[in-house]
């Protein structure tokens, strides 16, 4: 697909998280490019003054807002607000997964926006500019929601897929500084969707609304084309896919999975880059495990979610749970890091369940392999979730903050102990769960020029990840008991009993991330993640979040959900 160059060029401003390189705005900022549009990009904050400044000084007409979690539209809301307060009179759009399925909550919250661009909205948004450059009426085009002058929100008919993935020009890269991280690591696309139907995840919803594939795949020489292209000209050797599940579709998948990466291994970045998917746990073999090795495959990020049959049922994930410790432990014998996905508790948990899914976590990863981590499923827009609680009358909370009760109250205690107690430990970038994730892929990185650490020092890592998953199973355990025991008339998240576990929890955490800095900021280690350009200070992730990924267990952790 070329699009056609507009008749006006017009500067348009692109805002959102750049945690990673956010490929859903530079797809759109290429297609745009090349249709002539002259593009920009700022990175989303709270604080509007450095965006407020920005779009003053450069005057955009359009400025086109990503809104991925549905906690933040307030939040954008306010922004919007600002940039009109300050006099901007450009045409500003939002899209993403959440304004795609609820437009009109979307626009009612943030009355200065004048569009939402629906699903995939690289044609959708250059017909958008071409009309506004033209200075046509726009409103009747595919793909957007917009005001009728009544102030309803219309949304009018979708436009299909892009079907030839390989036909969009590539993400517009030219404002990232690789060579400014410790770990020169760049985001790609293999593919777009996801065929499965989990019952808490927007991404089939999101692509089975266009009515085309439930996922398309790129050709593997175009893939590694443009691998090769950010290798050789902007030094980047780790990447990041960013592909919604690597291995979906069976063995059509593993096939395109394969020859992707004997093409990488045959070519002259071979043995010279690593990369990183996700993928379900039930998707692994043996075979396409050492084959994408070869080609550099370092991590994978599980959508692992419940260890209990029941559990997995409730998720619509169609399999159980010895797909996950199969899964583990092939990724033990091939030696590469993995990390996952873990909700402890779901609107049709009870106490067995729970307790399951404690004993699962025991069973998979107790040897200290990756850190347990754990949140709760969220009823997010757009998944089959929100739709049954609806049905259900158990829908709560706002329409940017949906919730939910427990079915056994004595699970909303719990779950109230467990954020208070795992908070740090889970949630947030200096916690240990974080620092942990960080450091074992590290250990395990399958780049020799940039892996730094000692074998022996790996196996310290490991057991040091081992005592902190011991420490959260058994207090969680300890507060099951707790919990079971007693008559839900007399606990409280202020329980002595709780109380106790939630101190000696957190003094383990502080403990062990003490001795873990200890560890590895000692000057003999530090010389050596230098050497290998990694981070060099406190802060042991260093570029960490640049370099590989806060993946979705961070953002289903911080209850952000699936992206």
């Amino acid at each position: 697909m070329t699009f056609p160059v507009a008749e006006r060029r017009l500067r348009v401003l692109f805002v959102g998280f750049q945690d990673q390189d956010n490929l859903g705005l530079r797809y759109l900022m290429a297609a745009a490019s090349q249709a002539g549009h002259e593009v920009g990009i700022e990175t989303f904050s709270s604080d509007p003054r450095q965006l407020v400044q920005r779009v003053q000084e450069w005057r955009p007409e359009v400025i086109g807002l990503s809104l991925i979690f549905q906690y933040m539209t307030p939040r954008f809301g306010a922004v919007v607000e600002a940039l009109r307060s300050a006099g901007t009179t450009a045409h500003i759009t939002l899209g993403g997964h959440y304004p795609s399925f609820d437009p009109a909550a979307v626009l009612n919250g943030i009355p200065g926006a004048d569009s939402v661009v629906r699903f995939e909205g690289e044609a959708t948004l250059v017909e958008l500019l071409d009309c506004l450059a033209a200075g046509r009426e726009w409103r009747g085009i595919q793909g957007i929601a917009h005001r009728l002058d009544d102030g309803a929100v219309k949304t009018n008919p979708l436009r299909p897929q892009v079907m030839d993935l390989d036909s969009l020009p590539c993400p517009v890269r030219d404002d990232i500084r690789y060579e400014q991280a410790d770990q020169a690591t760049a985001a790609i696309l293999g593919s777009r969707g996801c065929p499965w139907n989990c019952e808490f995840c927007s991404i089939r919803p999101f692509y089975e609304a266009q009515e085309g594939q439930l996922r398309r795949l790129r050709r593997p020489a175009a893939v590694l084309d443009e691998m090769r292209a950010l290798y050789h000209e902007r030094g980047v050797a780790l990447f990041l896919f960013q592909d919604d599940d690597f291995l979906a579709t069976g063995s059509r998948a593993r096939r395109w999975a394969g020859e992707l990466s004997d093409l990488i291994a045959e070519s002259d970045i071979g043995g010279r880059i690593a990369f990183k998917i996700s993928c379900r746990s039930d998707e692994l073999r043996p075979d396409i495990i050492e084959r994408m090795k070869r080609g550099g495959l370092t991590h994978v990020y599980m959508g692992v979610e419940s260890g209990d049959e029941e559990g997995l049922a409730h998720m619509r994930k169609q399999m159980k749970p010895q797909a996950h410790i199969d899964a583990g432990n092939m990724l033990r014998e091939a030696g590469l890091s993995f990390d996952f996905g873990f909700m402890l508790l779901e609107p049709w948990s009870d106490m067995r369940i729970t307790r399951s899914n404690v004993d699962f976590l025991d069973r998979f990863v107790g040897d200290g392999w990756t850190v347990a981590s754990f949140c709760r499923m969220l009823p997010y827009s757009g998944t089959p979730v929100e739709r049954k609680l609806l049905q259900e009358g158990r829908l709560k909370g706002s329409a940017f903050e949906p919730d939910y009760s427990f079915l056994d109250p004595r699970l909303d205690l719990l779950y109230a102990w467990v954020l208070q107690t795992f908070h740090t430990r889970n949630f947030t970038s200096e916690g240990l769960c974080h620092i942990l994730r960080a450091l074992n892929f590290e250990a395990r990185l399958q780049s020799p020029a940039t892996r730094w650490m000692q074998p022996e020092e790996a196996r310290w890592l490991q057991h040091v990840t081992a005592l902190a998953n011991g420490s959260a199973i058994s207090v969680l355990r300890a507060a099951l008991d707790r919990i079971e025991a007693t008559p839900l008339d007399e606990l409280s998240v202020d329980d002595p009993f709780l109380t106790h576990l939630t101190d000696m929890e957190r003094r383990e955490q502080e403990r062990l991330t003490a001795m873990v800095s200890r560890f590895f900021t000692a000057p003999d280690r530090q010389a050596r993640r230098s050497a290998r350009r990694r981070a060099h200070d406190h802060q042991l992730l260093g570029g960490f979040d640049r370099s590989w990924t806060m993946a979705q267990s961070d953002w289903e952790a911080r209850g952000i959900g699936v992206r």
